[in-house]
Parts: C-alpha cells; structure tokens; sequence
C-alpha cells in the first residue's frame, strides 16, 4: 500500500512540473507574440525635416532631409519637391543616411515661392508611410487672379461687369467693342499694305479710298468704344470720375492714346508710306498694352506676342478687305492682287496660330481652363472659325493655281469669317481668362457631429483656415480629443495628405446648437501651394475614441 501511494506522489509531482513548463511556455509565447504585435504597429514615424514644415527661408535649401525613429526599406522610396506649377523640381534620386533612418534629396537653385515636399516610404518592419508639407523662399508674389485682369478693380471701383446677364448697357459695350477692333484692324492692315508698290493706277485709287474709308470708320468706333467704356467703369460715379480715369489711370491713358490715333485716322491716305506703317505699329501696340497680356509676366514677352497677333490680324483682315474693294472694280485686278494676298495670308494664319497658342499657354495653367469661362469658350469658337478660314484660303490658293480669278462666293464667306471672328475678338478679349477665386464655405449637419470649414481667400499661396466643431455634449462633454484638417491635391498621382497645424481659440460668433458642444480651431499658411482641384479631409476623435471623418472637394485657380 505504501508503495502504490508513493507512485501515486510521483506520479502528481511528474503532472505538476509538465503543467508548469507548458505553462511557462505559454507565457512566453505570450510575451513574444504581444512584443511581435507592438512591433508592428510602431511603424516609422517623421520625427524631424530640413526645412521644417511651413518653414520661410531667405534662399532656397541645397537639400530636403527628413529623418525617421526607425530604419526605412531601401525599396519603394519617393521624396519629391514640387514647385507651384506642380512640377517636380528634385535633382537625382532619393537616397538614406543616418543608419538608413533618413531620407535626403538634392534641389537645384529655388526661385522665391511655395514648395511642396511629398514623401512616401516603407519602414523596415513593412509598414507605408507617406505625408506632404509646405515651406516658402523669400516673399513669393501672388498669382496672377481674375481681378487683376478685370477693368473695374484697376481704377478702384468694384462693379460686377456682366453678372446679371446682357443688360443694355452691356450689350453696347460689347457692341462698340467689337465696331473698334473691326476699325482697328482694317485701318491698320491697309496702313501695312502701303508696302505693296505693285499697283495699277485703279487699284492704288481704290486702296486709297478704301482706306478713307477705314480712318474714318475708326474714328467713329473708337469713339464710341472709349464713350461706352467710361460709362461702364464710371456706373454711379459724377462725370468728373471719367475725367479721374483718363488722367489718373493706366488704362485711361490708353484711352486717351487710342483717341489720339483715331483722330488721325482720317488722314491716313495723305500720308507717306513710313508714316502709315508707324501709326499701325503705334495703334496696335496701345491695344496689346491694353488687354490681358500687360497683366501676365514677362510683360515685354507677353505684350510682344499679344502685338504680333495683332499685326498678323491686320495683314489679314486690311488684305481681305481690299481684294474685296478691287474685285468689285476690276475682277483681273483682283486675281493679281489675290495672288500676292494668299501668300501674306498663309504668313498671317501660321503667325496667328503660333502666337494664340503661346499667349494661351502663358495666361492659363493648363487647356483644362478653357471649360471654366467665357473666355475660354469664345477662344475655342474662335479657333473654330480660324480653322473654316483656312479651308476657305485653300479653295482660293487652288483656283489661283489654276490661273483663275477668286469666286466671289469664296470672298463673301472669308470675309464673314472675319468678321464672326472679328466679333468673337471683340466679346472675349473682355472675359477674363482666369476664373475667379472665392473663399470656401463647407457646413455639414449630422446627428453626431456638426462641421463648418472656412478658408480664406481660397486661392494659391496664404490661406486663413477656419475649423469649427459641434459635438453632442453626452459624449464626453462634448470635446474632441483630436482634431485634424487635411489637405490633398486630388489631380496629382503618389502625393500626400498635407496637414493643417491647427491651435484652438476663443469664437465670438453665435452659433450655437443645442445639446451641442462647440469646439473652434484655426491656422494660417502656404498649406494650399498651387492651383488645382483639392480635397478637404476633416478628422474628429470624440472623448470615447470613436472617429468620425468628412470630405468636401473643391477647386481653386
């Protein structure tokens, strides 16, 4: 009995050293498992960058660094540095320092303006991490806007040309505009058809008359124009403003310049040929210095293409008109002088062409802007009608090879291309190219969350972010444990959220919901680098951890 006792003793302290060490070994197991975990997810983090965000330098950085808590994956590394025209301005490609814990990139001289650094890395572990932000070289100047471009703001008033459709007012406006462009063009075209000597006696007396004619009707629609034009800038004003505008302002003094050439319109046929081609040069290039062109940069290389469409416009449109003038008197006639006008003509369509489209990419970001305004619609009708001149100008160049004069039909239809282009000219040259800016408004109501996001101006550069935040007082008190305002560029591939540092304040506005717990936020910074379409994110952790996000997309230019 003794004996099976004491192998039963045996046999329970052999039972309690195996639980023991299983147990032991499942501790273990345990404790590795939750290190394996808490491993996992203490992923890299970007503790520290060179610049550092929203950082404003006197001159451009040699380099961008950041530096994370732990090591990076050699493999699928991006750091990029756009610049405001979203291009990517980095030299070389990315490489590791600091124990591979660091991520550098070598950057060329950097002009004065916003950059965005976006990054995208794998940490050792396996773990994606990517992020953007902005830092600023020197006082960039802001972008050229839609105000800049419109002539109200430049002689300090602040009417809105246009808004409520085509009032009585306006439709003269464009009317007289369109009358002194016709006059503008065909006075200075046949001024630049002086150069031609080979005439015959009726031909020479036709062009003279023909160009009577233009001055005078030039004179006329000039003087309509700046009439109307005054009127329209001077909307509620005494007539003494008007006085103000031509004396004190820049585009009045182009009036007053405009007057003054069309006065002498008249005399054009009295003059000399170098005297013409100087009033052409002179009248056309007060217009280029008028329009659009003078508010875009380079100025002398914007002005420049703006006056050498223009002078394109006017061989073009002075040529037609008097080959028109001729055929009527004399059709043999007509078909010499059409011969040297289709070759001047093919010269003026391929300037017109180049010029366009040189201008087009200087005023606008991209082609995607033609579908924001007027302006970009009346370009596009106008690139149409260009494109039914140059099928017109080819049936005449085959007619004139063959030895035949010009149809009269084929006349008839070029000349009133020119003149729906003529009138195309007139209404978008005063459209603004660029659409305008107008500061964000984003509320959004729910039961669990109220969120009203404001950004102000809402264009490239400095923005001021305004973040307000309801939560339902039950939910531990009504305050946010983290608030976080993000911000992506929806158009450009592997970029990162940039985000917003937002610090809380005091708001005096009354606003209030019931059962709701208001919470203001705000920031201010280059956080919005350049044009385009953005998305707002908007992340909310309440008191018991639950997160709640929003999203509203907009556009800015």
């Amino acid at each position: 009995m003794a004996v099976f006792e004491r192998s039963r003793g045996h046999a329970r302290i052999g039972f309690l050293i195996k639980a023991t060490r299983l147990a032991m070994v499942f501790s273990l197991f345990l404790i590795g498992l939750a290190v394996l975990s808490g491993r996992a997810e203490a992923h890299a983090t970007l503790e520290q960058t060179t610049p550092a965000s929203g950082a404003k330098l006197e001159s451009g950085p040699a380099s961008v660094e950041l530096l994370f808590n732990e090591r990076l994956d050699s493999g699928g590394m991006k750091l990029t540095v756009l610049n405001e025209d979203r291009r990517d301005i980095s030299k070389g490609k990315p490489e590791l320092f600091d124990g591979n814990k660091g991520l550098r990139i070598a950057l060329p001289k950097l002009d004065e303006g916003h950059y965005t650094v976006s990054y995208s890395v794998i940490s050792a572990d396996g773990h994606p991490v990517s992020g953007a932000y902005v830092f600023t070289v020197g006082n960039p100047a802001p972008l050229t806007d839609a105000s800049e471009l419109d002539p109200h703001s430049q002689v300090g008033h602040a009417h809105e040309h246009g808004s409520a459709g085509l009032s009585q007012q306006s439709f003269l406006l464009y009317a007289s505009r369109i009358v002194y462009y016709a006059g503008l063009l065909t006075a200075a075209g046949l001024s630049l058809w002086s150069l031609r000597r080979k005439m015959s006696a009726e031909a020479l007396e036709t062009y003279r008359r023909t160009l009577s004619l233009a001055g005078k009707f030039a004179l006329i629609a000039t003087l309509a124009y700046v009439f109307f034009s005054l009127q329209d800038l001077g909307q509620g004003e005494p007539i003494s403003e008007w006085g103000r505008i031509l004396t004190e302002t820049t585009i009045g003094k182009l009036y007053m310049a405009e007057l003054l050439l069309a006065l002498a319109a008249p005399l054009l046929p009295s003059l000399a040929a170098p005297a013409k081609l100087f009033w052409a040069a002179v009248a056309l290039f007060v217009e280029a210095w008028s329009g659009h062109a003078a508010a875009f940069d380079p100025i002398a290389y914007t002005v420049g293409l703006d006056f050498a469409h223009l002078a394109a416009a006017s061989l073009w449109s002075g040529g037609l008109l008097l080959l028109l003038a001729i055929w009527l008197k004399d059709r043999a006639e007509a078909g010499r002088f059409a011969v040297s006008f289709s070759k001047w003509a093919f010269v003026s369509f391929v300037a017109l062409w180049i010029t366009g489209v040189l201008s087009t990419f200087d005023f606008l970001p991209s082609l995607e802007y033609l579908k924001f305004t007027l302006w970009g619609k009346w370009l596009i009708a106008k690139a149409a009608l260009s494109a039914l001149v140059a099928i017109t100008a080819l049936l005449i160049r085959l007619r004139l090879r063959k030895g035949d004069a010009p149809r009269g039909y084929l006349l008839k239809i070029d000349a009133g291309l020119l003149a729906a282009i003529v009138l195309c000219v007139g209404i978008l040259t005063y459209q603004t190219p660029l659409p305008d800016n107008e500061p964000l408004t984003y509320h959004k109501m729910g039961t669990d969350m109220h969120v009203t996001l404001r950004i102000t101006p809402n264009e490239p550069g400095d923005n001021e972010f305004n973040l307000k935040i309801w939560l339902p007082e039950k939910v531990a008190k009504g305050e946010p444990k983290l608030v976080r305002l993000r911000l992506l560029p929806t158009g450009k591939k592997d970029m990162g959220y940039i985000d917003v540092p937002l610090e809380k304040y005091e708001d005096e506005e009354q606003d209030a919901f019931p059962d709701f717990l208001k919470s203001t936020y705000r920031s201010k910074g280059p956080y919005l680098p350049f044009p385009g379409e953005w998305k707002a994110q908007i992340r909310v952790t309440d008191g018991e951890d639950n997160e709640r996000v929003l999203e509203t997309t907009y556009r800015i230019y």
